[in-house]
């Protein structure tokens, strides 16, 4: 596979399905009076809508248009591992949240390849081409509640979130793509492949709103840089508690940007959740 010194892929298909344990909602009732120890972990079913633009390395330079159906995201699943949990002592809290899930090979399409100072040039038909994405994302938040009350609480938080990715997306064209000078050329056939990692670091807010009866608003946002140029998320639904147990259905969006070389130059994941509350 020849491939130019600036090459760019664009326009890429993976679906994916998340299984995670989320750091927002796994949340014990803070009660300032009663200073023992805590904890609760929150299984997750997250069926996300994933999208964004990925830059291939130094040699392969390039950006990938990422767009996935949720209707689609079992057929891509190859494995999945979380982990989520919080302690909470009085005020003080300890959340943790680990998610890696490998979305195996998915139709997508090479739309254009990038040549640097020459300009770009649009691809031929695309015939088979694949993307892969390997995914981990880890947020370790040491917390404080600011307010608390029988209406809810309110909890501040400050930490650091790590997202590792890991691409391949191998390539099959109709024909080969020439670039605007003399021997520059992008072949039809080959793979292109990059992995990167970004360290951040996230302040934000969490919480619930008592409705009574059992019944609550757990909410949770946070906004962090660093690795990225800025990392955001958001989420909240509606949840039932009874005593060691509940569950919890809601909306979740997660978002990262970046500049430079950086493979990941924009990833968004957003969708639905239901997830099982445990306290003890």
């Amino acid at each position: 596979m020849s491939i130019p010194k600036y090459s760019s892929v664009a326009s890429a298909t993976l679906l994916g399905f998340t299984l995670l344990s989320g750091v927002a909602t796994a949340q014990t009732v803070p009660n300032a009076n009663d200073p023992g120890w805590r904890f609760s972990a929150t299984p997750y079913l997250w069926v996300p809508t994933v999208g964004g633009e990925l830059r291939y390395g130094q040699r392969e330079r390039g950006t990938a248009h990422v767009d996935v159906d949720p209707k689609s995201v079992l057929d891509s699943l190859k494995f999945g591992l979380t982990f989520g949990a919080e302690a909470r002592y009085g005020r003080f809290t300890l959340a943790t949240d680990l998610l890696y899930l490998d979305l195996g090979n998915q139709s997508s399409q090479v739309r254009s390849v990038d040549f640097g100072p020459s300009g770009r040039v649009q691809a031929s038909a695309n015939l088979g081409t694949q993307s892969s994405l390997t995914n981990t994302l880890w947020t370790l938040a040491p917390g404080y509640t600011l307010a608390e009350g029988s209406w809810g609480n309110v909890d501040i938080q400050a930490g650091f979130r790590v997202l590792a990715v890991s691409a391949r997306t191998n390539v099959q064209l109709a024909a080969d793509v020439v670039g605007p000078r003399a021997g520059e050329s992008f072949a039809r056939a080959g793979r292109l492949s990059a992995s990167d990692q970004l360290w951040d670091g996230i302040i934000g807010l969490r919480g619930r709103f008592e409705l009574g009866q059992g019944f609550y608003i757990p909410y949770a946002a946070d906004i962090g840089a660093g690795g990225s140029t800025a990392t955001w998320q958001v989420q909240g639904g509606l949840g039932y508690s009874t005593g060691w147990a509940g569950v919890v259905a809601g909306y979740r969006y997660l978002s990262y940007s970046a500049n430079g070389n950086s493979l990941i130059r924009d990833l968004h994941l957003g969708g639905p959740f239901i997830a099982l509350n445990m306290k003890f």
